[in-house]
């Protein structure tokens, strides 16, 4: 029997099918995202879990791959045929499991919608956000800067033939434990 993930439900719980012709996947591109950032927060006290906090938008590829793998996809995400990688499922459940366990994901939009600036200041993060996306911060519980993911580590690109741009899940998972650590320190 196939093993099934624990969902991570990101914030975002749902998303306005009215809201820029409904296009959007992962981020809300309507809403205050203070609003979300506070769902977040409030959700990671009551769970005793840190915050995840991905700011970007939805035409950001790096965005949607990160989003992709956090949620468990293989194929167009992996950089390599399956018959030259083999089975990633268990890293990918892996890496679904962790996530899901030990974060509450929150996706802050930072093209369209308003109160993306506010969310870095009320976390502290400012030093930590260069409008570069996607920004992947670790917070603690109570909301408050802990750690930046180390992106340019963690992401594998290859141009020209055979293209492709996606992440290293092995190293996604590491940067997790390290960003878990520092929002919930021992």
């Amino acid at each position: 029997m196939k093993q099934r993930p624990p969902t991570s439900s990101p914030t975002p719980l749902s998303l306005d099918p009215t809201c820029r012709d409904g296009r959007a996947i992962a981020y809300d591109q309507c809403s205050n995202q203070m609003d979300l950032y506070t769902a977040a927060v409030d959700r990671a006290k009551a769970e005793g879990k840190a915050v995840l906090v991905i700011i970007g938008a939805e035409w950001c590829g790096w965005c949607r791959a990160f989003d992709a793998h956090l949620k468990g996809a293989t194929g167009r995400y992996d950089h390599v045929t399956k018959k030259r990688r083999g089975d990633v499922s268990r890293d990918a459940l892996e890496l679904v499991s962790y996530t899901a366990q030990n974060f509450v994901v929150v996706h802050i939009e930072d093209d369209y919608a308003p109160g993306a600036d506010e969310v870095v200041a009320a976390a502290s993060a400012q030093a930590h956000f260069h409008e570069k996306y996607p920004t992947i911060l670790a917070l603690s519980p109570e909301g408050k800067f802990a750690a930046k993911l180390d992106h340019p580590y963690v992401k594998i690109q290859i141009s020209g033939p055979g293209a492709y741009q996606g992440y290293d899940r092995s190293l996604v998972l590491k940067e997790l434990k390290r960003l878990h650590k520092a929002a919930l320190p021992a």
